[in-house]
C-alpha cells in the first residue's frame, strides 16, 4: 500500500473527515491517523492559528493570506472543528515493528480524546504534546510498541495513572 504524505494527504484526510464526521464523533468510527501525517496535520493547524492571529493586528495582511488560500483554509478550519470532538484516535506507525516511529506527537488539536492507542510510535525521543490535557477527559491509554519514558510534568496521581495504563498493555 502507498503511503501518502504532505498535502495528498491532508487532502485525502479532510475528505474522509467530512465524509465520515457523524461517526467519527459519536465513536463508531475511529480516525487513524501516522505518526508522520498527524504532524503535518498538527504543523497546518499551527500554520492556520498564526493566520487567525494576524487578523487583530494587521486585518489586511490576514485577508491577503487568507484569499491566497481560501479552500486550503476552510478545510483546515472544518478539520479543526472536526478533531476537537473526536473521542477515540489511533495512532499508528507505518514502520514495521519492532521499529519505532520518532516523529513528535502532538495530541493538541484532540481535546475531548476518551481513547487513545499509540502503536510504533517513541515517545522516549519527545513527549507527546497535549496529552497531559487530555488527562481530564482520557479514559484508556493504550500502548503497543510505544516506549515509557515519557516526561510528563503536572498532577502526578494522573502521570502514575498514565504509566499504569502504559505498562499494562
Amino acid at each position: 500500500m502507498e503511503i501518502v504524505t504532505g498535502d495528498r494527504y491532508l487532502e485525502l484526510l479532510v475528505k474522509f473527515v467530512e465524509k465520515n464526521a457523524g461517526g467519527l464523533i459519536d465513536g463508531t468510527l475511529v480516525l487513524k491517523l501516522n505518526p508522520v501525517g498527524l504532524h503535518y496535520v498538527q504543523s497546518r493547524l499551527e500554520a492556520l492559528h498564526e493566520l487567525e492571529r494576524l487578523i487583530a493586528g494587521a486585518p489586511v495582511d490576514y485577508l491577503r493570506a487568507y484569499v491566497s488560500d481560501l479552500g486550503d483554509h476552510r478545510a483546515l478550519e472544518q478539520l479543526r472543528k472536526i478533531l476537537c470532538r473526536l473521542p477515540s484516535l489511533k495512532v499508528v506507525s507505518v514502520l514495521p515493528p519492532p521499529a519505532r516511529d520518532p516523529t513528535p506527537l502532538s495530541l493538541l488539536p484532540f481535546g475531548r480524546l476518551r481513547v487513545l492507542e499509540l502503536r510504533g510510535c517513541d515517545l522516549s525521543s519527545s513527549a507527546a504534546k497535549g496529552l497531559l490535557e487530555l488527562r481530564h477527559t482520557l479514559e484508556k491509554l493504550i500502548c503497543h510498541n510505544s516506549t515509557v519514558n515519557t516526561p510528563l510534568k503536572g498532577d502526578s496521581h494522573w502521570v502514575v495513572a498514565v504509566v499504569a495504563a502504559v505498562l499494562s498493555s
